[in-house]
This record gives structure tokens, sequence and C-alpha cells, in this order.
């Protein structure tokens, strides 16, 4: 089938990827290419951050999880397995996404920090978004996949193009559908250069939230805000410092060192006399990034018939998990696109 893709972040390449392995002929048109997308933004580590349903959701994830695995296997997709450990301040039970998982066990208690009671130990995927968006491009193309630089603002532009439509805008959905229930959530993150460290942590809930600290190839990712409603994606100083200080608690009790640099880079910013100070963090850091997590009640996956000959798949909604569950909602998109095909 011709099957014209909306959206080129993690979502819409995935999709289009799959969509090409089935046999379609597949074209993306988006506002922006990577590497100016929302996804290139993100840290990435697989979890499944503000996206539900849970029984969906650890059904897509699990999908990606494997899927990642195999990439992992690839060096130039720039994905890799990583030990995350997720802190807990307070005892709790397994989390409703462990069947999606390998490795899953609760964490020694030598290995809480002071403030934490317990944590989630797992191997899971990491994936260097800044490497990985041009690999999945590369090989959306390289398939006979084609990419457009085109912004629609009425989905008649894309039924008059081709009789099937798959959305993949995610905040766009606001403006395209009149989507109101989604939303933004800011994020920002300070990336500084790699160290020698590879574990993965993550408090999301405990004394240092939100902070996370996710280790790639170049350069390690630390975060970060969650900031609902937020519509801007201008770099913030004191978002940045609080950042810096969060994950300089976290990390302390794994490498003191390590904490000890992130501290200094953030005396570095603060210390008065602002220009130069603000040139020593600049000089200190591999860059910095805004982005808008697109926040929904649910994600919305589904497949819909405005006209006798017209069909459009919705894929859109996955709050901060948009990458976890790429895979997972690719593969239930062509699905769908089969059942359209076949006949009666």
């Amino acid at each position: 089938m011709e099957i014209l893709i909306l959206g080129c972040g993690v979502s819409g390449l995935s999709t289009g990827l799959r969509l090409l392995e089935a046999g379609h002929r597949v074209r993306i048109w988006a506002k922006a290419l990577p590497p100016h997308t929302t996804s290139n933004v993100a840290a990435a580590v697989w979890y499944p951050y503000r996206a539900y349903p849970e029984d969906k959701v650890t059904a897509w994830g699990a999908e990606a999880y494997r899927a990642f695995q195999r990439l992992a296997e690839t060096p130039e997709s720039g994905v890799l397995m990583a030990d995350v450990l997720d802190l807990k301040p307070v005892a709790v039970g397994d989390p409703w996404w462990v069947s999606a998982v390998e490795g899953f066990r609760h964490a020694r208690p030598e290995e809480l920090p002071p403030g934490y009671a317990d944590g989630y130990a797992l191997a899971a995927p990491v994936i260097d978004t800044s490497v990985y968006l041009a690999y999945l491009q590369r090989a959306f193309e390289a398939r006979g996949g084609t990419l457009f630089t085109r912004t629609v603002s009425d989905l008649t532009e894309a039924f008059a193009a081709c009789a099937v439509v798959v959305n993949c805008v995610g905040l766009g959905a606001r403006e395209l559908l009149g989507d109101r229930e989604i939303h933004p959530a800011r994020g920002q993150v300070v990336r500084v250069r790699a160290n020698g460290f590879r574990r993965v942590l993550l408090d999301d809930t405990g004394p240092n939230a939100l902070a996370y600290i996710v280790p790639r190839g170049e350069d390690i990712v630390l975060g970060g805000i969650d900031e609902d409603g937020s519509e801007s994606t201008a770099l913030d100083p004191a978002t940045r410092a609080g950042i810096l200080r969060r994950c300089a608690n976290l990390v302390h009790h794994f490498d003191a060192a390590f904490a000890a640099s992130l501290r200094a880079l953030l005396t570095a910013g603060e210390r008065p006399g602002a220009g130069s100070a603000e040139e020593t963090v600049r000089a200190e850091m591999v860059s910095e990034a805004a982005g808008l997590r697109p926040v929904r009640s649910t994600v919305r996956l589904e497949r819909e018939r405005p006209a006798p000959d017209r069909w459009l798949i919705h894929n859109y909604g996955h709050g901060g998990a948009g990458v976890t569950l790429s895979w997972g909602c690719a593969a239930e998109v062509v699905t769908l696109v089969a059942e359209i095909a076949r006949p009666a």
C-alpha cells in the first residue's frame, strides 16, 4: 500500500521503517527532520515514564525492549545495554512494567544512598538520540522511504496525497486534530563529557527528584525537570543549576569524584562576576537542551475511517516514553494497516 506518515521523530521513523519492512511504500512529511525534533532532546533510557494505559504500555515496551537489545549489537545505531538503578525513598513492590524487562531485582542495601529505602535494578537500553535518529533516517531511506519537509495544517492536504495516513505529530495534534487532551511538559537536560561512569541513576520520587544520570557513548545526560503545561524551550540557568545540584547529590554515593566535578561546575556558574563564569560553565559542558514531552492521559494508537476510501491511524501522546514505546507502537500500526489491506 501507499502510506503517508506525518511526523519524523522517533515514532514516525520507527513506524515508517516497520511499514517498509512489511512491503509498503512509505513517505514522511514533517515540519522538522532530525536533528531538529523533540526526540533528539531525549536522554533516552528505556523507561515507561508518563505513558498509559499500563497493560498496553507494558506490551509495547516489551516489544521495543527486545528490538533495542538487537540494535545494541550494531554499534553505529547508538544503542547500548546499561545497568539501571531507579532509587525509591520507601520500600515498594515490583513495578507494573516488570514483565517487559530482563535482569530485574530490588537494590541491595549497600547500593542505596542515604535517604533511599529501596530501588529497582535492571538491564535496560540506553539510546543516544544524537546518533540513533540519524541511524533510523538512513535505514528508512536505504529501504526506499522518502522524506519531505512540509507543514500540514489540515488533514485534507494529506488525504489529497494518500488514502492511508499515519499521524505521528505528537504535540502537533492540538492544532491538526483539535486534540485538547494532549499537552506539553517541559524538560531540560545538561550534557557533560563522558568520564567513565557507566551506571544509569534515576530518582523521580525521592529526595533528589527529579534527577537522572544517563551515560551514553560520548557524553552523560543529566536531568531533569517535568514542568506540566510549559510551552517554553528556552534554556534556563536556574534550572541548569538545580539539575547539577540534584545530580551531584544523587551520584555522590557511587562516585564522589564525579559529584565533586558537578559541584565545581555548579560553583563556576554561581560565582559573582557573570560573564567569565558563564563562559566557564559553557566550556565545561558539552551542551544543553530543552524540549516538550507530548503528555496525554493515554497513548492514542487507533484507526479511524474519515471517509469510505480514507484511513487515518493515530500514533501519538507517548508522554516521556516515545523512544521506550517506539518499536512496539510501530508494530501495532503495521497490524492496523494489514487489516485495512486484508480482503473482507
